[in-house]
């Protein structure tokens, strides 16, 4: 018979297993009615996206105690974190869509993940004014401090607003002159609890100020507070950035005169060609503070768009999209698309004029071209930041770990069930692939295998993936330990059938390495002071079982020759794995065998 839940389930989520509307269950009694008779019993679901089973859940009203949600009887739920804050990362979706919706920005939201359940960080991409920010969920930064403050340094990204207690260095505070953080906190609006963000700035020797996320606004170079525009220095960008109105807009509005209010909707999807034009521009801009230059083969792999079938006119158009929002005062980005032999692109001049710029002509065409691009260069140098060595040292090391790892791995995969095997399998090819994609990267140049680099950090490495994964495969082994030190608290024996079989508490059957090496395993090391917990399998009669002389041969002892020394000895072990887990232990027996001569394990 199955059982009800008895945990205190706070946060659901409306109307489907997938949605992406979070509720609070308030814990008093009349909010919570209140709340049940608005939406009705049958709408909050354990959310996918809150790393829940997608089950319906009930709404358990009390007097006296804590309302809240509990799934139904005989429902099974691996979900973690089921406290007020476990939506932070959706409600993080929905605040800040809804803020850059009122500042009139397009923008294109991206929920990222350490694990398939743990929603780590908020990527923003705005294509115009082109910028980048990332904003970590406040309950993440437990787990991910180090890696958050190394992605800051890296200048991947315009603005990361760390967590509320996330130690930074004081390298943190060369880039902007302060530090952003973010936390969310519970606010009530319309009868129903939510969470909004309030950003922190953070100066040098100086407490961190809060503001609501409404009195913050975007400027060129990314978020802007009021406590920081007041301690910015002279020249900094402060001002709010006000993006052109957009072609979907002004279909819809015809002529905007100055100062009228402008009404829009919700920004609309950002399209692959939008995006392609936006990764161009920033790629762009890093190979010329690399200082070098890259060919349309090399723009393909960094984009995912097939540009080599491309004709010219369609090349010309993107270019001219890429360089749309650089100054005239300023040498144009796609000076640094170059041919295969170094030479400019053949329709220089046509983008040019496209673009409102003149160039000479014929031979001094190429000595302008090399000058301007050392200007870009020389423009660019000065963004080139630190940052970029860091996440290639990052990188490095996580290559130089995928060999021990995937050893590892390889080693596990006797060990694992089947779907385990299939998730280590899984990640020791995207592991492999990694590998194969940074030698890749290097042979483009420098600025490429940056770039790859801090393009990775974004994501889930591959010497990360295949370490969860090796740590997610154990779950046969401790099954295995887990019965058998349950066996020995309550001083009992169990058998064979009851860690495999169709009743077994670890798998239907052995894993691949066989059930000796499986028990050698969950085993450990085995010290004089550590009992043999394998001596409390026996057969059905209670003797030892036909394995027992290859589990101690494997541990590190001499085989019993006879029977009865075997018994005598597999009893003794069972008296001090007794011993050893009793309330309160009490003092082991001494060991009866000797170890082999070659050694212990």
């Amino acid at each position: 018979m199955g059982f009800g839940d008895s945990r205190l389930v706070k946060v659901a989520v409306l109307g489907s297993r997938t949605s992406d509307q979070p509720v609070i269950l308030p814990t008093a009694h009349d909010d919570a009615l209140r709340l049940k008779k608005r939406f009705g019993s049958d709408a909050f679901w354990c959310g996918s996206l809150l790393g829940g089973c997608g089950g319906i859940l009930t709404v358990r009203i009390c007097h006296g105690k804590v309302s809240h949600f509990a799934h139904r009887p005989g429902e099974v739920c691996m979900r973690r974190r089921t406290d007020e804050d476990s939506a932070d990362h959706l409600y993080l979706h929905r605040e800040v869509g809804r803020w850059l919706d009122k500042c009139g920005l397009d923008h294109r939201l991206e929920l990222r993940g350490q694990t398939d359940e743990d929603w780590t960080s908020l990527d923003v991409f705005l294509p115009s004014p082109g910028v980048r920010l990332r904003f970590y969920c406040s309950y993440a930064e437990g787990t991910l401090p180090q890696s958050a403050v190394e992605f800051a340094l890296s200048g991947t990204y315009d603005d990361v607003l760390l967590g509320e207690h996330t130690p930074v260095p004081r390298e943190l505070f060369a880039r902007r002159g302060h530090v952003l953080r973010l936390r969310m906190v519970s606010d009530r609006r319309e009868d129903l609890w939510h969470r909004r963000i309030q950003v922190g700035t953070e100066l040098p020797a100086r407490r961190t100020e809060w503001r609501n996320l409404d009195e913050c606004w975007i400027t060129a170079r990314g978020v802007m507070t009021p406590v920081a525009a007041k301690s910015a220095p002279k020249g900094s960008v402060v001002e709010r950035y006000r993006q052109p109105t957009p072609v979907h807009a002004a279909k819809h509005q015809g002529v905007v005169t100055e100062g009228a209010p402008r009404r829009r909707g919700p920004a609309g999807p950002i399209t692959p060609w939008q995006e392609a034009v936006f990764v161009l521009r920033d790629y762009l801009r890093h190979c010329a503070a690399h200082g070098e230059t890259t060919t349309w083969g090399d723009l393909a792999g960094i984009t995912r768009l097939d540009l080599r079938a491309f004709g010219d006119t369609r090349c010309q158009v993107l270019l001219g999209a890429v360089d749309a929002a650089t100054p005239l005062s300023e040498p144009p980005l796609f000076l640094l698309v170059r041919r295969g032999n170094g030479r400019p692109l053949p329709y220089l001049g046509e983008l040019a004029k496209q673009l409102g710029r003149s160039i000479p002509p014929g031979h001094a065409r190429h000595k302008w071209c090399e000058e301007q691009t050392r200007r870009l260069f020389a423009l660019h140098k000065a963004a080139r930041t630190s940052g970029g060595d860091v996440r290639l040292d990052s990188v490095r090391r996580s290559l130089k770990r995928i060999g021990t790892l995937l050893a590892r791995a390889q080693d596990q995969l006797d060990f694992a069930d089947k779907p385990e095997r299939r998730a280590l399998d899984k990640a020791m090819r995207h592991a492999r692939s990694w590998q194969d994609q940074w030698q890749g990267a290097g042979r483009r140049g420098v600025a490429h295998r940056t770039w790859w680099a801090g393009r990775e950090g974004n994501e889930i490495t591959g010497a990360v993936a295949l370490e969860q994964a090796i740590q997610r495969s154990g779950a046969v082994l401790e099954a295995v330990q887990r019965r058998l030190i349950e066996a020995a608290c309550h001083g009992d024996t169990i058998t064979v059938a009851d860690l495999f079989g169709p009743q077994g508490c670890a798998a239907q059957s052995p894993p691949p390495a066989g059930l000796v090496r499986t028990l050698i395993r969950a085993e450990g090391a085995v010290t004089d002071e550590v009992p043999v917990l394998s001596a409390l399998i026996t057969t059905d009669g209670g003797d030892p079982p036909p394995e027992a002389r290859d589990i101690l041969a494997g541990l590190g002892f001499v085989r019993p020759v006879s029977d009865e020394v075997l018994k005598i000895v597999w009893r003794h072990e069972q008296q001090r794995s007794w011993a050893a887990h009793a309330t309160p232990p009490t003092e082991m027996p001494p060991r009866r065998i000797p170890r082999s001569s070659r050694g212990s394990r």
